[in-house]
């Protein structure tokens, strides 16, 4: 099986464990933010963690969605110059732009990891868990993101 084929298979399975994870959390968000409403408004009584789950839950949503709006190339871009380019270098410009945002992804995914270990002794105000937990998003995301990146730059490879 090529390169290609298996970084293929990998997008195309990461992307809808992505997407299962991303419908959970968004379930997980949406009611307890309901619940927190409801119980402040009507029984005038709050949740000390509500909001902080809603929160970190937000952050996995945005790193994770992330890897989705890169395959499906829903990431904002500024296209002025290169559709005004020749179609030889409009390519080239492409792939290195590519190869740009999945070394970027690498590097996010690394830093994570050792921003992620460094807060590992730190708790998280109300729900008392590591904030590690928050701080992976970022790896994982970043992880996701370079799957999807590094899937478009071997498509671009292709065309170039």
């Amino acid at each position: 099986m090529a390169l290609h084929q298996i970084i293929q298979k990998l997008s195309e399975s990461s992307e809808k464990t992505v997407q299962y994870i991303l419908i959970a959390m968004m379930a997980v968000m949406t009611i307890t933010i309901i619940f927190q409403v409801f119980l402040r408004y009507i029984f005038s009584y709050s949740l000390s963690w509500s909001e902080e789950v809603a929160r970190y839950l937000m952050i996995w949503v945005a790193f994770l969605g992330g890897s989705l709006a890169l395959k499906k190339g829903l990431h904002i871009g500024v296209e002025l110059v290169v559709t005004r380019l020749h179609q030889g270098l409009k390519r080239w410009v492409l792939l290195f732009s590519q190869l740009l945002i999945f070394l970027f992804l690498v590097s996010l995914t690394l830093g994570g990891i050792k921003l992620t270990w460094a807060v590992r002794d730190q708790s998280s105000p109300a729900l008392l868990f590591s904030m590690s937990w928050a701080y992976l998003s970022a790896p994982v995301g970043g992880l996701f993101m370079a799957i999807q990146s590094f899937h478009l730059l071997l498509k671009e490879w292709g065309k170039a």
